[in-house]
C-alpha cells in the first residue's frame, strides 16, 4: 500500500458480514493514511477478503467503511499463509471519511495545509 500514513494507537473493529460466518475482532492500529491502515497484529481473516472496519480518530471522527485484508511488507511466510494481514486497504471511502483521515494526517505530522 502506498500513501502518506500518520502512527495512531487506536482499537480497529473488524468484521466479516452479519451471518453464519460474521466474526468480528479487535487490533490495535499503528499507522493510517487515506488509503488504509496498518495493525500492530495480523487480523485472522483470509489475505484478499472484504472486511468492515470501524475505528475512532484520536480527535474522535468515527470512521466506518470497508477494506481488503493484505499482507504487510516484512510480514513473515506464516502471516501471510493462515494468520490474515495486517494492512486493511480501504475500499472506496466516503468523502468524509477521506477528510478526517487527511486531517488527523496532517496535524499529527504537523504539514502544512494544502
Amino acid at each position: 500500500m502506498s500513501g502518506l500514513r500518520a502512527p495512531v494507537g487506536v482499537a480497529v473493529e473488524v468484521s466479516t458480514d452479519a451471518g453464519a460466518d460474521g466474526r468480528r475482532v479487535f487490533r490495535l492500529a499503528a499507522s493510517v493514511g487515506e488509503d488504509g491502515v496498518r495493525l500492530v497484529r495480523a487480523a485472522p481473516f483470509e489475505v484478499g477478503r472484504p472486511v468492515a472496519v470501524r475505528f475512532v480518530l484520536p480527535a474522535g471522527e468515527a470512521v466506518t467503511t470497508r477494506a481488503e485484508v493484505l499482507p504487510a511488507d516484512g510480514d513473515d511466510e506464516r502471516e501471510q499463509e493462515g494468520a490474515g494481514g495486517r494492512e486493511l486497504s480501504f475500499i472506496e471511502p466516503s468523502a468524509e471519511t477521506r477528510a478526517a483521515i487527511r486531517a488527523y494526517v496532517r496535524d499529527r505530522l504537523s504539514l502544512p495545509e494544502g
